[in-house]
Parts: C-alpha cells; structure tokens; sequence
C-alpha cells in the first residue's frame, strides 16, 4: 500500500518551482516598468509645475509693465520709461534668444521703477521677471485736419520675460497696450 504514494513522489518534476519562479519575474519586470513610469510621470508634472511658474512671472511683468505706461503723465514721458529700448522700431527682435536680445542690461526688473503698489510675491521663481516697454507710436482717431490738436491713442508694446524655479523654462510675453493723453 506504501508503494503507490512513493511512485507518486518519485514522478513530480518540480513544474511548480518553475512557475512560481517566472510568475515572480513576471511580477518583477512589472514592478520596475511601474516605477520607471511613475519617475517619469513625477517628472512631467515638475516640468509642467516649472513651465506654469514661469507663465505667472512672466504674466505678472507684462502687467506691471502696463501698470508703468498707465503711469505716465504724458506721451513724450517716454523717455522716463525703466527701459533701455524705448524707441520705436527696436523691437521685435527674437526676444526669447539671448543671443539677440540680452534682458539683463535691457530690461527692467519686475518692480522696479515703476508706480508703487502692492506686488504678488515672486517666491519659487530662479529670477526676478523683467519687462520692456517700447514706444509704438501715436494713431489718430480721424483723418481730419485741423487747427486743434489731434485726437488718438499712442501704443506701446510691453514684452515681458520669465524663468521657472529650475531655471530651464522661459516665458516671454507681449502685449500692445494703447493709451489716450
């Protein structure tokens, strides 16, 4: 009676060893593909994070700028802008290239020389926005002559540039801003 239960022992093979063994590969090669994928994931939505950072700085220059061209008491105020590119037909160059167009010495810090007021905090950002202000010229209303003068609008173009927290993600906007004197 013995007999039969060891021919039973002596037939197994260790087929469950070898399952067992590629299903844990199988759970393995899983795990780090997991992981890779979160990393990677992880680093999307710090870049997104980055970039966002970036667009409110630059978005909170362009604004300040405005804020400074609605300040002037006068259009020939111009030369009085924080800027070094105030004339007209400096701009557009490719702002967003440091080779042509250097932001340091040509632009104006955010916050700087401008009308006072209470400022968002620049907290996360690797640098302190900075914007320019060009004069675009002036338009008038009408083509009518007269002894008056004339009615119109000047235009001023504010670009301003931004970094993220790591400094890899530049933001630079432009706005056309018209104001009547």
């Amino acid at each position: 009676m013995n007999q039969p239960h060891t021919s039973n022992r002596r037939r197994q093979s260790g087929a469950i060893l070898i399952v067992s063994l590629l299903l844990l590969l199988v759970l393995t090669v899983l795990g780090v593909v997991m992981m890779q994928t979160t990393r990677m994931q992880e680093r999307m939505a710090g870049a997104t994070r980055d970039l966002s950072l970036s667009v409110q700085g630059a978005e909170s220059g362009l604004r300040y700028g405005e804020s400074v061209v609605s300040a002037l008491a006068s259009p020939d105020g111009t030369s009085t802008l924080p800027c070094t590119v105030c004339q007209p037909g400096t701009l557009p160059v490719a702002i967003y290239d440091p080779a042509q167009f250097d932001w340091t010495t040509n632009a104006a810090k955010y916050g700087v020389g401008g009308p006072a007021q209470t400022l968002p905090s620049t907290a996360g950002l690797n640098d302190v926005p900075r914007y320019t202000v060009e004069s675009l010229g002036f338009v008038r209303d009408s083509l009518d002559q007269g002894q008056e003068p004339p009615e119109g609008r000047d235009f001023f173009q504010v670009s301003s540039r931004s970094t993220g927290a790591t400094g890899l993600a530049n933001t630079v906007l432009q706005s056309t801003y018209a104001r009547r004197f």
